[in-house]
């Protein structure tokens, strides 16, 4: 199973998130790309891209030009895709099944719905994505998908559908997840929580994002 490990631009996750998902990829010689200003979360982290890719505008100069050319896929500003969209499109060539993507979500309320939603839309596709950034992670599951997850007890959890109605089932939260229907547009599936040390969630029809906030 290959897999690709992705820096977009938003925040850093907290590091009980993103030390061990990093030390994971990497021990799986994942395919790294640094999407624009992802690419200083990465030299953080000390963690080498073999793609850059982006319009640039927001990461700093002097930091790109320490990679070679060969690595950089330069897009123009006006263009009709994300950068973090052209990453995951570029690790989706490479033929990977699994994307984490690290710095997901920001201060940009647009382009965090914006990432959950292109995540849905290949999880349908059949390329597995988990996002994460600041203190909030997502996982879109499509039917058939199982997501198994080690959170804290207590860690704020919700499951929310994405296209038409959704059903699932979950085991370790302190709501129960039996069959569960959730109708698109509906706060059912809010709020639940962890109620040991993770959980395990399915998706039996629809699409579903299942969101955990670290701080809560």
């Amino acid at each position: 199973m290959k897999s690709a490990l992705v820096f977009a631009a938003g925040d850093m996750p907290p590091y009980q998130v993103v030390e061990p998902l990093v030390r994971r990829r990497v021990a799986q010689d994942a395919f790294v790309v640094a999407a624009d200003g992802g690419l200083a979360h990465a030299a953080a982290l000390g963690v080498e891209p073999q793609l850059i890719v982006g319009d640039f505008d927001s990461v700093s100069p002097a930091l790109l030009a320490r990679y070679p050319a060969r690595l950089i896929e330069r897009h123009a500003v006006e263009k009709d895709e994300l950068d973090l969209e052209l990453a995951l499109a570029a690790a989706q060539r490479a033929g990977v099944s699994e994307v984490s993507v690290v710095g997901a979500f920001g201060d940009r309320f647009d382009q965090g719905l914006a990432a959950v939603l292109i995540a849905a839309r290949l999880t349908g596709e059949g390329l597995r994505i988990d996002l994460h950034g600041g203190e909030h992670s997502a996982w879109p599951l499509s039917a058939g998908i199982t997501l198994d997850v080690e959170l804290p007890a207590g860690t704020t959890v919700s499951v929310i559908s994405l296209v038409g109605d959704a059903v699932v089932s979950g085991t370790g939260l302190a709501y129960a997840l039996a069959d569960l229907q959730l109708p698109f547009g509906s706060g059912l599936g809010v709020s639940n929580a962890v109620a040991g040390h993770g959980a395990t969630i399915t998706c039996l029809a629809g699409s579903v994002a299942v969101i955990a906030e670290h701080g809560h």
